[in-house]
Parts: C-alpha cells; sequence; structure tokens
C-alpha cells in the first residue's frame, strides 16, 4: 500500500514538473507581419498587400485549431489593422490594440489566454514577440511579407509551424 502511495507521489512530482516546463498558454497562437505597403509614414496596404490579408484571413480561419474564441490584436498602424481586417470581419472580433514597444507586456497577456489568439505585427515586432513567447529567434527580412508562426499547444508544450502565406493552399 505505501508503495502505491509513493508510485503515485512521484507520478504526481513528474506530472507537475513537466507541466512547470511547459510554455503555460493553451491558446492557439499566430503571429504574422503586415501585408505590402504603400510609401509614406503610416501608409495603406497595397493591393498585393489587401490579397495576402485575405489569404491570411483564409489561413487562420480554415486551421482544424481554430476554435471559436478568437481574440485578434494588432498595433494601431494602417497597415497591421488593414492586414487583420478581414479576419476580424469574417468572425465579428473586434481588433484590440497593443503596444508595440512592450512585447513582454503583451506575451505575458498571451500566455493566460486560452482559445485562438492572432497577432498583427511588423518586421521587428514579430520575431520579438515569439521570443518572448518560445525563445525561439527569427528574423524577417524587411521585403518579407509572408511569414506566418503558428503556436500549436502540445503535451510537452508546443508546436512551432513555420508557414508561407504566398499562397492559400496549407
Amino acid at each position: 500500500m505505501l508503495k502505491n502511495k509513493m508510485a503515485v507521489i512521484v507520478a504526481g512530482l513528474g506530472l507537475l514538473l513537466s507541466v512547470l516546463a511547459s510554455p503555460g498558454w493553451a491558446a492557439d497562437i499566430w503571429l504574422f507581419r503586415h501585408g505590402e505597403k504603400a510609401p509614406g509614414k503610416d501608409p495603406a496596404l497595397t493591393e498585393a498587400g489587401q490579397a495576402r490579408a485575405q489569404r491570411i484571413a483564409g489561413l487562420i480561419l480554415r486551421a482544424p485549431s481554430t476554435g471559436d474564441n478568437i481574440l485578434l490584436y494588432s498595433t494601431d498602424y494602417r497597415r497591421t489593422q488593414e492586414t487583420i481586417a478581414p479576419l476580424a470581419e469574417a468572425t465579428g472580433v473586434k481588433v484590440q490594440s497593443y503596444d508595440p514597444a512592450d512585447m513582454a507586456q503583451l506575451a505575458a497577456k498571451i500566455r493566460v489566454l486560452d482559445g485562438t489568439v492572432v497577432v498583427a505585427g511588423h518586421s521587428n515586432t514579430t520575431p520579438e514577440l515569439l521570443k518572448h513567447l518560445t525563445g525561439i529567434e527569427r528574423d524577417i527580412p524587411e521585403d518579407r511579407f509572408d511569414v506566418l508562426y503558428h503556436l500549436v499547444p502540445a503535451a510537452q508544450g508546443f508546436i512551432l509551424q513555420e508557414l508561407s502565406s504566398d499562397t492559400s493552399e496549407h
């Protein structure tokens, strides 16, 4: 009897340690950079950027992991707002603004969320948020607009999928 209790205690400690070692979130997370932009200080998307925004919305909506509880985040810049707009329109979800100068705060907020979390960012903020959430470092060159990071919760942390929005077939 004492041997069985010890086995249960040891198994319980192992489970606790694996939970503590995981990144600690239950959300399905999508991170991407805004679409192609026109020149200027706070530019709109180009036609190519608008088409990319539609493809991104389609990719996320078709993903098997995307649930009914969707949270959308974007900076206040026109290009990120326009990139996430098709997804907001398709889901009826209001886009919440975040401060691109404080990615640690956004990461802390995301860690306690459930559901599907979608974040439209920039070539510098998207990799920074990925690093805050996972410890994984990536760069997005200034001329790349197709990169999507998808963090899927898994038994031992998460699975990172690096996708492209260059085509709508994934």
